[in-house]
């Protein structure tokens, strides 16, 4: 088996765990399963950005919860490119206590702009101003995050995270472009149980 694969198997075999446990999901509504999340979505630290989502939970238990997530945002880099981008991802949700470890993997579409004029060569051998329309790419992502769960002891409706994600922007000339953006996020249910 490839190395590749190995965290998908894991992240698999913990899912099918909390499926298999016993519960009545007649007693959970589809308003005390959603949260509204807000990120800090900083590519490589330095670009500043910002990530809007949904979470979904679709199992919990006392110990792991297994999630779906959307999330619409962007990036800015200074100089270089504007990014906006739309994901999804599955994850599962370690607790022990208020506190969880959170692991995530996902597919997303990503669409960034040049930061500055674009100039294209014209049929008679000049330069003129060429429009900018973005490129589009594909963005296989993963993250761990570490947090605080309020509603484990305290029934408050918010949790708080931090943490890396990893995500590949192909194509970037030609090839796969690896990025690393730091995650700081708060998380608000609509209603509590």
């Amino acid at each position: 088996m490839k190395a590749s694969q190995m965290p998908l198997l894991i992240l698999l075999l913990c899912s099918l765990s909390v499926l298999a446990q016993e519960q009545d999901r007649s007693k959970t509504k589809y308003g005390e399963r959603t949260a509204l999340k807000v990120e800090y979505f900083g590519e490589l630290v330095l670009h500043p950005g910002l990530s809007l989502g949904l979470d979904y939970t679709m199992v919990r238990n006392n110990w792991v919860t297994v999630h779906w997530n959307t999330d619409l945002g962007g990036y800015w880099h200074r100089w270089n490119n504007t990014s906006v981008f739309l994901k999804t991802s599955f994850g599962s949700r370690f607790v022990v206590g208020p506190v969880f470890a959170d692991i995530n993997f996902g597919v997303g579409y990503m669409h960034s702009w040049a930061a500055g004029v674009l100039y294209q060569r014209t049929e008679n051998g000049g330069v003129e101003k060429a429009a900018n329309l973005g490129h589009p790419h594909f963005m296989p992502n993963a993250s761990f995050l570490l947090g605080w769960d309020g509603s484990r002891r305290n029934d408050l409706p918010w949790t708080i995270h931090i943490g890396p994600e990893v995500y590949l922007q192909y194509p970037y000339n030609h090839i796969i472009l690896p990025h690393v953006a730091a995650k700081i996020g708060f998380t608000y249910k609509f209603k509590q149980r």
